[in-house]
């Protein structure tokens, strides 16, 4: 029995093998330089069996091929074009967008509940929900929220002064938990209740949060393997999110619908706007192949709860995690500084002093030297340290490059990012590039923490505001520095989704001279 057992594992392993030989010649038929692959997984095995962080098997391709544009990989069996060319990218991302509209597996993102939303989706349906959803982030939107982060603001300056009796905090966490409260109290017009001292683990938002972040390898291998050979992920009947997190979303949201009697209010929150799409039971928008034809064809998308709870648990998800991320490697890199965290605090101050010890939504505009803090750490440390496209239609680079319909387009972020010939020096964390004459020195589609062209993130302004927000209550209160000051650079966990660092960034945080004097006036 044993035998006949060896016999059939043999067999098909030696079938996968010879399937995958077969596909392994696409680049060298294409003329394209490649890296050699590994059968089955390709090049990225280290990613593939959680070894190594995405972002540093995708440098080691790009250090083993320093000066091609362009080069070809297998991603799995599948293969992928690593492209850092920037001209090429602005071509990619923005002038032929409509044949690179997709993230990556288009075809399986109706597969299961959570996957309908804006980010995974492409083609009409990306168009129409883009169109309807970018209102709701306008400037005059944020301005409208930013009572509500300022109210955060107050509850995250006493949690801030319950931690800072401790000989450390972990950053993250603390403004993670601030990011949170923001992003519910917002989008959805409740109380998070994730600021309260002993956080209840069965508060809804953390269980949501678990099942995207918890970077627990169950969870990041079936993201990979979802994402490496998706017929087969779903073809088993596997979900990458647990279908009680779709049920506990769809819930609340229920639950938000009644205590507003399903009537959209004047709040203009992510609620309302959800609202008014059930009360018209389709949205209406331009169809992607307009971009291709030139024409004005309109496409009509039906409105289900499915489609409401995907955007409802999006929202949720990216809202929070990737500023919170953004913001505790802003606080690492301050610590490391402290040149530059004087004149952080000094510009916070100011501004504080200026405004009466009120946190305004003017916060965005006075405060250009510590956003620039932020900018330079979204560039040393990007939450998506790659960008995917897919090739949803047979296209032809300038170069005679054929792509076929389903080719992967991987983009290295973090390594156009430290590029010198984009950014001189680009191991010194130097806010300074990021201001006046020599921001406008900065190669075009070079800077893309936010991604580039029409699917460059739609809350980007939603971000800065939450992002400078938290830091000026801890900053104009708290000098930080490192716990352990001998660990100056950053190792990534695997398994992680979001670049989070396998050993905690600890700090130290102590009270200012004369913090009494900038406490907040709430109005």
């Amino acid at each position: 029995m044993l035998w006949i057992i060896l016999f059939v594992f043999s067999a098909i392993f030696a079938l996968i093998y010879y399937w995958s030989q077969r596909k392994y010649d696409y680049w060298k038929k294409q003329k394209v330089p490649y890296l050699k692959p590994t059968p089955i997984l390709g090049n990225y095995g280290d990613f593939i069996l959680q070894k190594r962080h995405m972002l540093y098997v995708m440098e080691d391709f790009c250090n083993r091929l320093p000066n091609e544009p362009y080069f070809g990989v297998f991603y799995g069996t599948g293969p992928a074009l690593i492209v850092r060319d920037l001209e090429l990218l602005k071509l990619i991302t923005t002038k032929d967008f409509y044949y690179f509209n997709g993230r990556e597996a288009s075809e399986y993102v109706h597969k299961e509940e959570f996957t309908k939303n804006l980010f995974n989706n492409s083609g009409d349906y990306w168009r129409v929900m883009r169109q309807n959803l970018t209102p709701m982030f306008t400037s005059a939107k944020m301005k409208n929220m930013f009572p509500l982060i300022t109210k955060c603001a107050y509850e995250f300056e006493k949690l801030l002064d319950s931690e800072s009796k401790k000989d450390d905090i972990e950053a993250r966490e603390q403004v993670g938990r601030f990011t949170m409260a923001c992003v519910v109290s917002c989008a959805f017009g409740v109380d998070s209740a994730t600021m309260e001292e002993n956080t209840d683990e069965n508060n809804p938002f953390v269980k949501v949060k678990d099942a995207f972040f918890s970077g627990s390898k169950w969870v990041s291998f079936k993201g990979t393997f979802k994402s490496v050979w998706p017929s087969i992920f779903y073809g088993l009947g596997l979900k990458s999110v647990p279908a009680g997190v779709n049920e506990i979303m769809k819930n609340f949201m229920l639950s938000v619908f009644e205590g507003r009697q399903y009537k959209s209010t004047t709040r203009n929150d992510f609620v309302d706007f959800i609202l008014k799409f059930r009360e018209k039971s389709e949205i209406v928008g331009d169809s992607i192949t307009n971009l291709k034809t030139g024409e004005n064809k309109k496409v009509h998308l039906e409105i289900t709860d499915d489609l409401l709870t995907s955007q409802c648990i999006l929202i949720f998800a990216a809202g929070f995690e990737t500023s919170a991320t953004t913001a505790n490697y802003t606080l690492y890199e301050l610590a490391k500084h402290p040149e530059i965290q004087k004149k952080v605090q000094e510009e916070i101050d100011g501004y504080l002093q200026k405004t009466g010890n009120q946190l305004n939504y003017d916060v965005v505009t006075e405060l250009p030297y510590t956003y620039a803090c932020i900018e330079e750490t979204m560039r040393f440390y990007p939450v998506l340290p790659m960008l995917s496209r897919e090739v949803i239609e047979d296209y032809t680079l300038p170069n005679g490059v054929f792509l076929e319909k389903g080719t992967r387009i991987h983009i290295p972020v973090r390594k156009i990012q430290r590029d010198p010939k984009n950014f001189p020096e680009p191991e010194v964390f130097r806010p300074e590039r990021f201001l006046g004459e020599e921001r406008q020195k900065i190669p075009p589609y070079s800077y893309l923490p936010f991604g580039e062209g029409p699917r460059i993130c739609i809350g980007i302004r939603f971000a800065k505001m939450q992002m400078l927000a938290g830091l000026v209550t801890l900053l104009k209160k708290f000098n930080v520095e490192l716990k352990d000051k001998s660990r100056t650079s950053v190792e990534y966990e695997p398994q992680s989704i979001i670049p989070t660092p396998r050993y905690p960034l600890k700090l130290k945080v102590t009270p200012r001279d004369g913090w009494e004097t900038r406490t907040f006036v709430q109005t």
